[in-house]
C-alpha cells in the first residue's frame, strides 16, 4: 500500500528534471523514492522522462502521485496515485512543459471537462503505465522546450 502523497509548496519546490519552479498545482506530479524523499514535478511529462532515464538524476519510484487537473487549484493539488490515474494528451493543450498532458482521476470528469472545453477534444487517453512505456521511444517534453543531458 502507498504511504500517502506529500505535501508540495507551490512557488517554493522545483522540478528535479527541468528546474522550474513549480507554479500551477493542477499540472504537478510526485513520485517518491524508496527512503522516503518526495520529488515534485511541474509537469507529468517530466516525471515520465526522468523515469525513463531522458534526463536528471536516476530515480527509482517507489510511490507516484499526479494532480487530478480538475479537482487541484493552482496553489492546492489534489492527488490521485498514477496507476488509478487517467492522461489525457492533446498536443494543443499548453501545459507547463508543452507535453499537453492532463491528468484525470475519473472518466467522467475527463469527458465533462471536454465537454466545456470542445476545443480540447481529439486526443488519447492513456494509462500511466501506458505512458511510461511510450515514454521509452522518445521524451514526453518535447524537444524544443527543454533538452536534458542523456544519461550515460
Amino acid at each position: 500500500a502507498l504511504a500517502a502523497p506529500r505535501t508540495l509548496r507551490v512557488g517554493v519546490d522545483a522540478c528535479p528534471y527541468c528546474f522550474m519552479t513549480i507554479l500551477d498545482a493542477r499540472h504537478a506530479a510526485q513520485a517518491v523514492n524508496p527512503q522516503g524523499k518526495a520529488f515534485f514535478y511541474d509537469d507529468p511529462a517530466c516525471l515520465l522522462d526522468q523515469l525513463n532515464g531522458w534526463g536528471g538524476p536516476s530515480l527509482t519510484a517507489k510511490e507516484v502521485y499526479l494532480a487530478d487537473f480538475v479537482l487541484s487549484t493552482r496553489t492546492a493539488p489534489k492527488w490521485v496515485e498514477a496507476e488509478k490515474a487517467l492522461l489525457y494528451h492533446n498536443p494543443k493543450i499548453r501545459t507547463p512543459m508543452g507535453s499537453g498532458l492532463l491528468v484525470f482521476s475519473r472518466r467522467e470528469a475527463l469527458e465533462q471537462h471536454l465537454k466545456e472545453r470542445p476545443e480540447r477534444a481529439g486526443g488519447r487517453v492513456l494509462t500511466w503505465a501506458q505512458a511510461l512505456k511510450e515514454g521509452e521511444r522518445r521524451p514526453w517534453v518535447p524537444a524544443d522546450v527543454f533538452t536534458p543531458s542523456k544519461a550515460p
